[in-house]
């Protein structure tokens, strides 16, 4: 996945991505921390689910990862079912907004 471009309306931040066959927008708005907002502590990963998460977050499919580390399917999916797990997302979409605003 990557992003074809930014537009920006009224602080509002629109960014687009496709993965071949879908466009997406993410919208976004700029938020000033407060003193009141907790911090949001950073799940910790382990060094395969890291690697992992870079395939997902360049779109790749669970095949093509697997592929590349030369692991199975199901050894991927677990990955993944822990980094959404760990990072409290639904699915990769989430995963990849909570990363690239991160």
């Amino acid at each position: 996945m990557g992003g074809r471009g930014n537009a920006g309306l009224g602080g509002l931040v629109v960014t687009y991505f496709t993965n071949g066959e879908d466009e997406l927008a993410l919208l976004s708005w700029p938020v000033q921390p407060t003193a009141l907002a907790p911090a949001i502590p950073r799940p910790t990963y382990t060094a395969a689910e890291r690697e992992v998460l870079a395939f997902v977050l360049d779109g790749a499919t669970n095949a093509a990862i697997a592929d590349a580390r030369g692991t199975s399917l199901r050894t991927v999916a677990n990955q993944i079912a822990s980094l959404l797990r760990k990072s409290d997302a639904s699915s990769r979409l989430e995963l990849f907004a909570l990363h690239v605003r991160g």
